[in-house]
């Protein structure tokens, strides 16, 4: 049997999914084992986890129903008929699995009654805002849920279309007819399905808003993290090595998917897989940031400790309190003066 240029694409794309897979796999030990060997989580953005933990838990159930389910799988092939098998590769599942697990793990390192680490001071716990955005998120994805499942129980209930009706479609326009309690609906639209409508949200948007939601953790979930270094004016705490297996995995993803989509004929792969793109690119860029702030801009920096930041807190607040018991008491102080005086007068 003879070996073609396609067998070494799929062979070189199996091997770059592996290792991509390795490294992001990799990538989730350091901060967990560092956390570990410090007995501390100091230094280390608390709201990064549950940010992670949702994005991760999206791009699993993303991944899953791409690979495994039928209906969404010919969904997909019929808005991407000239590349109809989606790029995506057990491979990405078994990351996405395992990056939740290792997320969830690594974040109950916050829980002093969980591990009895020193926790995060106050600028390092999880915000408001965050779960405001994790509800948020959760909430759109439920909403977009139910809404695909609605249609596909109209679906279900639509009778079949009268013999008797014909239909006469216009250049460049397809005529979709629906017969349901008696009545016809006729929907125009053009040919490269350019509408958008509640009533024709499927389950592969479903997906879609998976992706998307992956997206949107992952542009922010490293922003607190990039704060806390800027504050701390330190990143000791935080691993590197995460960040550099993450930047490398990313670049290997990228390759990846581009091997994917010319082996597809298209690059309808790459916009059916549009998390793969965003991910890697997203990650590249913010793994920049975090490996300027380690080398450049606070290299060997340690950040104060728990119990010294305490202690200047506690100065802190004493000097507030002195300044504002000296600017209280003046008045008295004025007014004793004044009794005094007037006392000496009347003597």
């Amino acid at each position: 049997m003879a070996i073609t240029g396609r067998n070494v694409a799929e062979a070189v794309s199996w091997l770059v999914g592996w290792t991509y897979f390795a490294l992001w796999t990799f990538s989730f030990y350091p901060q967990f084992l560092q956390n570990r060997a410090r007995r501390s989580t100091l230094g280390v953005a608390t709201s990064y986890f549950p940010l992670n933990i949702l994005g991760f838990l999206c791009y699993s159930l993303y991944t899953s129903l791409l690979l495994y389910s039928s209906t969404i799988r010919a969904e997909y092939a019929e808005r991407y008929p000239s590349a109809p098998n989606p790029t995506v590769r057990f491979n990405d599942l078994a990351f996405a699995v395992h990056a939740l697990v290792l997320a969830t793990l690594t974040y109950s390192q916050f829980f002093p009654s969980i591990w009895g680490y020193e926790t995060g001071r106050k600028r390092e716990r999880t915000r408001p805002i965050i779960w405001g955005v994790i509800i948020g998120i959760i909430s759109t994805l439920l909403l977009i849920t139910s809404i695909a499942a609605g249609n596909e129980f109209e679906k279900e209930l639509d009778s079949p279309i009268p013999k008797n009706v014909t239909t006469t479609p216009l250049p460049n326009q397809r005529i979709t007819i629906s017969a349901a309690s008696g009545s016809l609906t006729v929907i125009e639209q053009d040919e490269n399905n350019n509408f958008f409508s509640f009533d024709k949200i499927n389950y592969l948007d479903v997906t879609t808003a998976l992706s998307l939601s992956k997206l949107i953790v992952t542009l922010i979930k490293y922003l607190p993290q990039i704060y806390t270094n800027y504050i701390n004016k330190s990143t000791e705490g935080f691993s590197i090595w995460q960040i550099q297996a993450d930047f490398w995995g990313g670049v290997l993803s990228l390759v990846q998917l581009g091997i994917d989509a010319a082996l597809e004929g298209g690059w309808d792969g790459v916009k059916g897989n549009i998390v793969k793109t965003g991910l890697g690119v997203i990650s590249m860029a913010l793994n920049v940031v975090f490996i300027i702030q380690h080398y450049l801009i606070y290299p060997g920096k340690e950040q104060v400790r728990g119990e010294e930041e305490d202690k200047e807190g506690e100065e802190e607040e004493e000097e507030d309190e002195e300044r504002r018991g000296s600017t209280e008491r003046t008045p008295l102080v004025r007014e004793r003066r004044y009794v005094d005086e007037r006392d000496e007068v009347s003597e």
